[in-house]
């Protein structure tokens, strides 16, 4: 959990920790994520699976299984949970 803004909003961990948290909306719900490392911004072409990164087929970040995982496990793997 982070406290964001005065909200107290749920981290989903999904790599080591970078120091930074990209704080979004899904689904209405405030959350934010951690393990991340913006390299670039800007705007890619889509594609089926993703978008187009310079020739690179890089794969879309399915969001809400991240929520899920997290919502169903209630801790990280660092945290205990098996």
């Amino acid at each position: 959990m982070a406290l964001v803004g005065g909200q107290v909003v749920a981290v989903v961990e999904l790599g080591e920790p970078s120091g930074i948290l990209v704080v979004c909306e899904l689904d209405g719900q405030a959350l934010a994520l951690s393990g991340l490392l913006a390299e670039r911004v800007g705007a890619w072409p889509e594609t089926e699976a993703g978008v187009n990164v310079d020739g690179v087929n890089v794969p879309a970040l399915d969001l809400n299984a991240a929520l899920a995982q997290f919502q169903n496990s209630g801790q990280t793997p660092e945290d205990g949970a098996a």
